[in-house]
């Protein structure tokens, strides 16, 4: 993402789109002042961009497994007018703590105590738009809508909205908590008609021989194919033939009287060909008809294997900071979705406060592993169990009956770190302390290689 994303980005938390927003008992708190900028630039979380039709409703499958329904006329330009005109939009996830702290987002505010917390975050975006260059916004009445993918399905976190202007946080109450399943998001695909098929053993042909107004007159050419695959039909009263709207048909016969059960008097069918050069013509036509239909159709749904395959990896992830068995469950069956209405462009995140890890304070300086003092930047630390990034600069508070991971970056932007093991060793609670840093002996730039090499599994 260009830097020109990096400006301080409007966080607010996450909640039910159907949920109302009271402000008159909005809580403001004050946000702490700091910037969007990634401490590892070539590292970023990257935003990936659509391009939007604005004049039609669009649902987007996004990789991370969340779903994007824009309804048309959602943005507006500066002067509030409805944009009809194409526009980007960018959308990124975030998932665990690494990714908050790749993309350089602030976890922390004070309260109205003066109290200083941190954010635990039960899932996180970012979204912005634009027309032509130019920053969009949120049409009010007509907001998109985000099922945003989450790995916890707690209840205790709040929605917070983050006012640019005030700077002050605004606590709107809670969400609602929902489960999906790949069956599910498959099935509200649309549907393409069904396609010619060649006529089989079964297929049969309908006429009406007692009426001069023949009324079967315009399936004289037509063979149906009973869906089922089995015989249907016989000489009858009276046939029936209902467009299903769908490339099936229903046929049903009136018999002159009784008939068993066993013999079937109403069958679903395809349209069905013998000639062959009829059938040809009939499945080019209906090619040619519905080629862009069938393409949106194919793509969505490669979209939607695609994105439940990375809310496995990303589950798996998420598993090795929160070492929770239950998260292994979700894998390949069910994914936990929070919905939301977006208010405005920008971060939004669903958030529960708490305070510093608690146990041990101490007045940290820091060495490589010869001894060699180091000046670490973007010093942070991690509680196993706990979806939060607790963001240091010389005094470190942590739990020390909990599992940790210290991690910062040297002058030259190495990886220094200090391992769950570390802290098993380290028995001080309070005072001066040196940590012995393991650093790594090369710049790491992706994500992969820094998560390998912090939270080996």
């Amino acid at each position: 993402m260009k830097n020109r994303y990096f400006l301080l980005i409007v966080l607010f938390s996450m909640s039910l789109f159907s949920c109302k927003e009271k402000e008159e008992t909005a809580k403001p708190q004050a946000a702490t002042e700091e910037r969007l900028v990634p401490p590892i630039p070539a590292a970023d979380i990257v935003a990936d961009e659509f391009q939007i039709s604005p004049t039609k409703d669009t649902v987007i499958y996004h990789k991370s497994g969340s779903v994007i329904s824009i309804p048309k006329d959602a943005f507006l330009d500066e002067k509030g007018n409805v944009i009809t005109s194409p526009v980007a939009l960018k959308f990124r996830m975030f998932s665990n703590p690494l990714d908050i702290y790749l993309a350089g987002i602030p976890m922390n505010f004070t309260n109205e105590n003066g109290e200083e917390l941190v954010f635990e975050s039960a899932g996180m975006f970012e979204m912005n738009a634009s027309n032509n260059g130019k920053a969009v916004q949120v049409n009010p009445n007509n907001k998109i809508k985000v099922d945003a993918v989450s790995f916890s399905e707690d209840a205790k976190f709040n929605r917070y909205d983050l006012d640019p202007k005030t700077n002050t946080w605004r606590e709107l109450g809670k969400d609602e908590i929902k489960t999906a399943t790949k069956k599910e998001e498959l099935e509200r695909l649309p549907e393409a008609p069904i396609p010619p098929k060649e006529a089989g053993k079964f297929a049969f042909q309908v006429t009406d021989n007692l009426n001069e107004n023949d009324k079967l007159k315009a399936y004289k050419n037509v063979w149906f194919e009973p869906i089922d695959g089995k015989k249907c039909g016989f000489d009858s009263k009276d046939i029936l033939v209902k467009d299903l709207k769908n490339g099936t048909y229903e046929v049903t016969f009136v018999p002159w009287g009784k008939y068993p059960d066993s013999i079937k008097t109403k069958c679903v069918c395809y349209l069905s060909f013998k000639d062959k050069a009829q059938y040809s013509k009939a499945l080019s036509n209906y090619k040619k008809k519905y080629a862009g239909l069938i393409s949106k159709i194919e793509n969505e749904r490669k979209s939607i294997e695609e994105a439940w395959a990375n809310y496995d990896r990303k589950a798996n992830e998420y598993n090795r900071f929160m070492q929770r068995k239950e998260i292994e469950s979700l894998t390949g069956s069910k994914k936990i979705m929070r919905t939301l209405e977006v208010n405005q462009f920008g971060v939004v995140n669903l958030d529960y406060p708490h305070v510093y890890p608690k146990g041990a304070k101490l007045d940290a300086s820091f060495v490589d592993e010869n001894g060699k003092a180091l000046d670490l930047k973007q010093v942070v630390l991690v509680e196993m169990g706990v979806n939060a990034l607790y963001r240091y600069t010389k005094t470190i508070h942590f739990n020390p009956e909990s599992q940790n991971v210290l991690w910062g970056l040297t002058e030259d932007n190495k990886l220094a770190y200090f391992t769950i093991e570390d802290f098993k060793a380290l028995k001080a609670r309070s005072g001066k302390v040196v940590f012995k840093m393991r650093v790594h002996p090369t710049e790491l730039k992706t994500y992969d290689d820094i998560m390998n090499v912090l939270f080996r599994s």
